[in-house]
C-alpha cells in the first residue's frame, strides 16, 4: 500500500540531482542487497538490512505452525525453560547458590542484531537482556514455580506481565537466541534455493543445551550483513507482530473489564481511581502475583486472538517507510555542500524546509497516516521517513547524519556533523504532544548543551487543525526567539502542515 502512495507522492516530480554517489545506499533491503526478484510464493521477511525494522517474532504464532520445519520449535523453547526452572528447583530460592547464578547467565541473551528486528527502528545493534533483567526473569520463573506452574507455551506471555522491562523486544530476543539454530538452517535453506551467496561467520548464542544450561558460539554460513561484521537471518512473515499482545497495562484493563467484582471485593482495588498508564502497569504486576489464575485467563484469550501482521499490505507503513522518503529525496534539491558553520546552518535549515516542502507541496503528507487518512503515524515513523529523505543529500555532501545520537543526557532525535567543527542538531515533535513546548524549552536545548552545539532545529508536525493555532504555534516560537536572544545557542522552529491535501483537481 505504501508503494502506491510512494507513486502517487512522487509521480508528478521531475527528479534533480543531488550529487554524485558514494558508496552504498542507507536504507537496503535484503532482496535489493543480492538483487531478487520476488514473488507471492516467498514467505521470508524482506528485512531492511541496514535499520531495525520494527516488528518482533511473536512466540503464539510459531505456536500454531504445523509445518515440519516449525512444529518442532514449540517444544525446543519450552524445553529451554524446564531447564531453567530445574536449575531453579536445584537452588532452592538461595540466590547466591551456583545454580540460581547459572540460571542467570543462562537469561542473558544478546540483541540478535542479524534479525534486524526491533521497535526501536535503530542501527541493527542493540543490547539485549542484561544481568539485571535476568535476575528479574529468575525471580518471575522462581514464583511460577512456587506456584506449582511449568513451563508452557504461555509461559513467556506472563513473564511479560510479571517482570518490569520484559517487553516485545526483549521477547522477541529471547525467541530469536533459543530457536536461531532453526532460524539459521531456514536462512540457509532460502539461500541456497536463490542462489545467495553466503560466508562462513562466528555466531554467537547459536546453540544451547538444557544440560549444565549452557550456550555456545558457532561458526555458519550465512549471507553477510552490510552494516556489521557479521551475517543476515531471515524470519518467515507469518510470525511476525507489530504491537504487543500482553502486557502489565493490558493486563489491567483486562482485569477492569472481566473481573471488577474480584479487584473490588475480593483484591480491595479502587477501581474509581483514575489511573496513568505506568500506574496501570503497576497495578497489572501486583495483580499477577496476587491472583495467578486471573492472569492465566487473561494469557490464554490474548493467545486465542493471534494474527501476523500483514506485511504485504502494510497497514500501518510500518516496513515500507523508507522507500517513500528515498523517492522524495531523489526528487528533491538540497544546496551544495557548506564550508563553515553559518553556511552548515543554512544547509540544515535548507535540509529541513526540504521535508517540508514534500509533506506540503508534493504529497509525502499520505506517507505520515495510515491508508483511510484516518489516523496519523506515531512520531518514530515520521523520524524515520524524514531520515530516509535526508541521508542521500547528507552522503553526497560528505555530512555525517546520526539518528538517536546520546548528548550526554539523552538521546537527540538527529545529529549531523561535518569535520569536527560543524554540527547541528534536529528534534521532531509533533505539535499535538504534550511535550511540545517543553521539548523547545529544555530538552533540546539541554541536548545542544551536551553535545556543545551552537544551533539547532525544532521540527514540528501537525496534523489537524488545532494544531496549528496562533497560540500553540507562538508559545514554540516565542520560547526559540528567546533562547536565540541569550546568545548561547540559536534554534530555528519549522512548522510542518500535515493536515491531509485536496488533490488539485478537486481544490
Amino acid at each position: 500500500m505504501l508503494a502506491r502512495k510512494v507513486s502517487a507522492i512522487c509521480g508528478s516530480i521531475e527528479p534533480k540531482t543531488i550529487g554524485p554517489e558514494k558508496g552504498r545506499s542507507q536504507n537496503m533491503r535484503f532482496s535489493e542487497q543480492h538483487q531478487i526478484t520476488r514473488d507471492n510464493s516467498e514467505d521470508w521477511f524482506d528485512a531492511n538490512v541496514e535499520m531495525d525494522s520494527p516488528l518482533y517474532v511473536d512466540p503464539f504464532l510459531i505456536f500454531e505452525d504445523e509445518s515440519v520445519e516449525w512444529a518442532p520449535a514449540h517444544e525446543e523453547l519450552i524445553a529451554f525453560f524446564d531447564a531453567t526452572l530445574d536449575m531453579l528447583a536445584l537452588a532452592e530460592g538461595d540466590k547466591r547458590s551456583m545454580h540460581w547464578e547459572k540460571a542467570e547467565r543462562f537469561l542473558l541473551f544478546p540483541e540478535p542484531k542479524e534479525f534486524a528486528l526491533g521497535l526501536s527502528m535503530g542501527h541493527p545493534v542493540g543490547s539485549g537482556i542484561g544481568p539485571d533483567l535476568a535476575r528479574d526473569m529468575c525471580e518471575g520463573l522462581e514464583f511460577f514455580r512456587l506456584n506449582g506452574r511449568g513451563s508452557d507455551e504461555r509461559l513467556l506471555a506472563k513473564l511479560a506481565v510479571l517482570v518490569p522491562g520484559m517487553g516485545v523486544d526483549r521477547i522477541s530476543d529471547m525467541v530469536c537466541n533459543i530457536l536461531k539454530e532453526r532460524f539459521i538452517t531456514y536462512t540457509q535453506g532460502i539461500c541456497n534455493s536463490l542462489g545467495v551467496p553466503m560466508t562462513e561467520f562466528s555466531v554467537p548464542n547459536a546453540r544451547w543445551t538444557g544440560k549444565n544450561c549452557r550456550w555456545s558460539s558457532a561458526r555458519t554460513a550465512l549471507p553477510a550483513s552490510p552494516t556489521f561484521k557479521g551475517g543476515v537471518i531471515l524470519t518467515p512473515e507469518r510470525f511476525l507482530k507489530d504491537i504487543p499482545r500482553v502486557t502489565a497495562e493490558g493486563f489491567w484493563n483486562w482485569a477492569e473489564a472481566n473481573e471488577a467484582q474480584s479487584l473490588r471485593w475480593e483484591l480491595n482495588y479502587d477501581l474509581a481511581k483514575s489511573l496513568s498508564r505506568s500506574d496501570k502497569a503497576q497495578r497489572g504486576r501486583e495483580l499477577a502475583h496476587r491472583d495467578i489464575d486471573m492472569l492465566e485467563r487473561y494469557v490464554a484469550q490474548a493467545a486465542a486472538e493471534v494474527s501476523p501482521y500483514d506485511v504485504s499490505q502494510d497497514p500501518r507503513g510500518i516496513v515500507r517507510w523508507e522507500e517513500a522518503g528515498r523517492e522524495i529525496a531523489r526528487a528533491s534539491f538540497a544546496p551544495e555542500a557548506p564550508e563553515t558553520q553559518g553556511d552548515f546552518e543554512d544547509w540544515l535549515l535548507a535540509l529541513a524546509e526540504s521535508f517540508k516542502r514534500a509533506v506540503e507541496d508534493n504529497g509525502l503528507w499520505r506517507a505520515l497516516w495510515n491508508d483511510g487518512y484516518t489516523k496519523h503515524r506515531p512520531e518514530n515513523i515520521a523520524q524515520v521517513i524524514a531520515r530516509s529523505t535526508w541521508i542521500e543529500h547528507c552522503r553526497s555532501r560528505n555530512v555525517d547524519l546520526s539518528r538517536e545520537a546520546d548528548c550526554g543526557r539523552g538521546p537527540v532525535d538527529f545529529k549531523f556533523s561535518r569535520g569536527w567543527q560543524m554540527r547541528g542538531l534536529l528534534e521532531v515533535k509533533h505539535i499535538s504532544s504534550g511535550q511540545f513546548v517543553h521539548g523547545a524549552e529544555t530538552q533540546l536545548p539541554v541536548y545542544l548543551k551536551g553535545e556543545k552545539a551552537s544551533f539547532g532545529i525544532y521540527l514540528c508536525i501537525g496534523y489537524a487543525d488545532k494544531d496549528f493555532t496562533d497560540e500553540r504555534l507562538g508559545l514554540v516560537r516565542d520560547v526559540c526567539t528567546a533562547i536565540t536572544k541569550a546568545g548561547k545557542t540559536r534554534i530555528v522552529p519549522v512548522f510542518v502542515d500535515a493536515r491531509p491535501k485536496l488533490s488539485a483537481s478537486k481544490a
